[in-house]
């Protein structure tokens, strides 16, 4: 009298395809692990190579400086001097310059030299010439193309330590 019917349970094609899916999912990341490691690998290798040959191809400090090594460091007195227009306008200058370590006569006369003529040029100057960098930037190159002339290219550079306009 009981209306209860059994029903078999199909256990059997539930656990193949639960399984063949975990056996799928294992597999890609097995996939996945091996093409990360690999790519890993790759990358490392590649950048190992690339270091290494840039350092073998890397020129030494020497040989990169626009100067020879024994080249020394003059500094010269600090200059002040009015500007030729305003009148009232003043600069103060402090400069070094890089010269030669086989310098033809005294050093110290040549020093006085060149600060002679970078004193004569500053007061040739207008404020509007020193105004922003690109001022400064002809400033710097007009000095070291007075100074090379001067000393007959004895000098390679003149180097700006400070420049105040009051």
């Amino acid at each position: 009298m009981s209306n209860i019917v059994e029903v078999p349970i199909e256990t059997q094609g539930q656990s193949s395809r639960g399984s063949g899916f975990m056996a799928a999912l294992v597999l890609l990341t097995l996939i996945g692990g091996g093409a990360g490691a690999g790519l890993a690998k790759y990358i490392s290798d590649y950048t190992e190579e690339e270091v290494h040959g840039r350092l073998r191809q890397q020129q030494s400090f020497a040989d990169t400086l626009p100067f020879s090594p024994s080249t020394r460091l003059q500094s010269l007195d600090p200059l002040v001097t009015n500007l030729s227009s305003p009148k009232e306008a003043w600069i103060r200058l402090q400069a070094s310059v890089l010269l030669e370590d086989d310098v033809d006569g005294d050093v110290a006369v040549m020093r006085k030299k060149v600060e002679d003529d970078f004193l004569t040029y500053l007061r040739t100057l207008t404020l509007s010439h020193l105004e922003g960098g690109i001022g400064l930037q002809h400033l710097k190159e007009d000095l070291t193309e007075r100074a090379r002339t001067r000393t007959k290219g004895q000098v390679h550079e003149v180097i700006l330590e400070s420049v105040v306009i009051q």
